[in-house]
């Protein structure tokens, strides 16, 4: 699935994964949540996104980990 404008917002804090949330919902993006760097991966394996907003410390997969595992097989802004 490849829905213009859709965003990841990876953050372990809910309220500011909910804020950030809200903001770019409201402002006409498609946004998914992930609360981990291992949860981020699997969204990032079900679905294609244009740009992911990414916390470096995160439960799981570090946010650097992350990072690494995403540039070798895309290229997207992060």
């Amino acid at each position: 699935m490849n829905t213009p404008n859709t965003i990841l917002v990876v953050e372990d804090d809910e309220a500011i994964n909910g804020l950030l949330v809200e903001l770019l919902s409201t402002s006409g993006y498609k946004v998914q949540s992930a609360y981990s760097g291992t949860e981020a991966k699997l969204r990032l394996e079900m679905e294609n996104f244009q740009l992911i907003l990414l916390d470096l410390m995160l439960p799981g997969i570090k946010g650097e980990e992350l990072i690494k595992e995403i540039r070798k097989v895309k290229v997207m802004p992060i």
